[in-house]
Formats: C-alpha cells, structure tokens, sequence
C-alpha cells in the first residue's frame, strides 16, 4: 500500500541521517572530505532587489580592510657618546620570575650618525583576497510528486525529505545551493533545519520559492537579489533567481543564478523548443552579468545533458564544473545528470561530485551535484 510505502520511506530517512553513514564529495578512503569556505560573523548588508529582466548595477568592488602598518625605533646613543659604565643586574619578571634578558647597546655597524636620515622600510603589500565555496545543483523532488496521486507515492513526505535534503547539504559542505522542486512545505522545513536564506523563498508568490536560492547566513551578506523569466511547460513564464553575494570573509563578490527547464512528461509533450527558448535567455543573461567583471556561477537542472552543454557554452565563456570543452568542435564528455554547475572564467573549479548516496534515493529522484570552487581576487585597493 502506499500509505505502508511512505511510512518506510520516511523511517528510511531518519534512519540513514541518525546513523550518518555518508559518502562525501571527494571523500577518499581514508575518510577525506570537501571542505567548506571558512566561517565569520559580519553585520549584514541591505539588498537591492528587482523582478523581470532588470538592468544590473554593477557594485563596485568590495573593500578589503587593511592592517595598518607601523615601526617601531630604538633610541641610541649619539655617536661618539660613552656608553654607561653601572653594572646591570638581572631583572625578575612578574608573570614567569625569570630573568629578563639585558638589554645591549647597538653596534656601531647599525647606530645611525647623528643628524643622518634613519631608513625605512615599505611594508609588504598585502596578498590579494581569494574564496573557497562548495556550490550545489540539488533537485529536491516536489512534495506535490510524494503524495497518494503523485508520481512517487511510495517516498516519504516532503516535508520528512526535507530533513534529509538538510542533511545532505550539510554532509556535503555546502554554502550555496541551486534548488528546484523546492515547494513552501519543503522550504519552511529547510528554515528550521539549516542555516541557509533564501531567496526568493517566500517573497514572491508560492510557486517562486521551488527554484530558490540558498546560502550560508554566516558566510555570504545578499547585495542584489534579482527574477528573469523563462519559458516553462508549453511556454508558460516562470520565475527564476539571480542574486549578488558578498563572501563575508573575503569581501569578494559573485553572481548565483539558478533554473528549471521544462521536461517532456506524460502531460507536457514536446519541450523541446521551450528549453531552446530558454536557454537562449539563459546565455544572454550568462554574458550581460559577466561584463560587469564578477564571477558568474549558475547551477540547475536543465533536462537535458550533453545538447544543453553545447548549446550554452557555444557562446558563452562558460565552463561546466564536470568537465568538457567547446573550442571548436563541442566535447560535452558524456554526462550522466541533466543538472549542471557552470562557471564563468574567474571561477576555477577544484572539485566536483554527484552525490548518489542512499540518503539522496531516499530523499529525492535526482542526485546532488556537488562542485568545489575557488576565486581569486584583484589586487587590494590603496
């Protein structure tokens, strides 16, 4: 019975997040894991927000704070003057009761003359800012899809995996997720669960919280929070994410956007043209947002496998965490998921995994794509 079927499903869960037997990104054999961006607390930052397909005020870049530098100077005696001939005796700390060292009168090889400029040395720039971030493209299977009429009665109800997606996440380190499917009772268990924000989560109308944008509270401060619309099943618009992080470890900026592609289902015939249309979107708005200079990364799940990755990379300067190359003729790599994780060329990929995990079966109908991604930024400003 179905009823029976969801019930284990939903022990299946628990029981898999209880025991917490996991295979992470990376994982080696000897227990390595994907680690995460670092964490620090920073007063947050007011968004600007926009719906539709918005001009982009480019931020100007963040600033880093800088130490400020200072040095110190030994007085000593004029040249030519006698040193003191009293006997020293050796001083007692308080804090250890050892004796302090002596202090020694400087050598004539480093005693400035008198009236002569002391030279100093600049202090050494600062290095450049860099960010580590784990990114995830993570399809979370509707609750709509897990109920007596859904497509997968058998699962466990949204909200219980929910509970799982939130264990997934944290057990692959992640500190921005992609999400579709992700409907209101899925999200508000998320709230509770992590400690991700959202966006647009609850802000815009129900439906527009399934592709939301997640990231870690504690690591990225929202600056621009943005919608463009594509085209869905038969054409309908729907509403899609793309937001303007700041690293608040870093200070370093970048551009996250996310989408659902319409699928060819058994009451949606022929998408095809539709997921063309939209990626067309996709591409223009790939290439508007890297002009303004900020890293671009975008994740989803486009329905569709090597034929998206060339048509999107054809004109874009895009790179697919997963690998594959588009000079010339296109080389796609024969991938396994239709969800992706692309990069602009200032996002280096250092990892990348698709979590396939028994959690992620008990939990969803996709797997969790999971990439390792690293920036380097520009020089300090003055």
């Amino acid at each position: 019975m179905p009823g029976r079927r969801a019930l284990l499903a939903t022990i299946g869960i628990l029981a898999v997040v209880a025991v917490g037997v996991r295979l992470l990104p990376g994982e080696a054999d000897d227990g390595s894991r994907l680690a995460g961006s670092t964490t620090q607390h920073a007063p947050s930052v007011a968004a600007r927000t926009s719906s539709g397909p918005s001009t982009i005020v480019p931020s100007s870049p963040a600033e880093v704070p800088t130490s400020a530098t200072t040095s110190g100077r030994t007085s000593t005696p004029p040249a030519g003057s006698a040193a003191p001939t009293s006997p020293t005796l050796p001083v007692q700390t308080a804090a250890s009761g050892l004796p302090a060292t002596t202090p020694q009168p400087a050598s004539p090889s480093t005693t400035a003359s008198a009236g002569a400029p002391v030279p100093t040395v600049a202090p050494s720039p600062l290095p450049a800012p860099s960010l580590d971030f784990v990114v995830s493209s993570f399809n979370v299977l509707g609750a709509s899809h897990t109920t007596a009429s859904g497509k997968r009665p058998g699962m466990a109800s949204g909200t219980a995996r929910a509970v799982g997606a939130a264990e997934l996440i944290r057990r692959n380190g992640a500190d921005v997720v992609g999400f579709q499917e992700l409907q209101v009772s899925q999200l508000k268990a998320l709230e509770r669960e992590t400690d991700l924000d959202f966006y647009p989560g609850l802000a815009l109308r129900p439906e527009d919280s399934e592709n939301s944008i997640g990231w870690r509270r504690d690591e990225w401060l929202p600056v621009e929070l943005h919608t463009v619309s594509i085209p869905y099943f038969n054409g309908n618009p729907r509403t899609m994410p793309y937001v303007l992080l700041r690293s608040a470890t870093s200070g370093l900026e970048v551009w996250f956007g996310n989408f659902h592609n319409p699928a060819d289902t058994a009451t949606a015939h022929h998408q095809q043209r539709f997921r063309t249309r939209a990626t067309v979107i996709e591409i223009a708005l790939a290439n508007r947002l890297r002009a303004t200079g900020i890293p671009v990364v975008f994740t989803g799940d486009m329905n569709e496998r090597a034929s998206y990755f060339c048509r999107f990379t054809a004109t874009t300067a895009m790179r697919a965490a997963r690998g594959g190359s588009h000079r010339g003729a296109c080389l796609a790599g024969r991938p396994r998921a239709i969800d992706w994780v692309f990069g602009s060329p200032g996002v280096r990929f250092t990892g990348y995994y698709e979590d396939r995990s028994r959690l992620v079966h008990l939990t969803t109908d996709h797997p969790m794509v999971v990439a390792r991604a690293h920036i380097e930024g520009g020089p300090p400003a003055d």
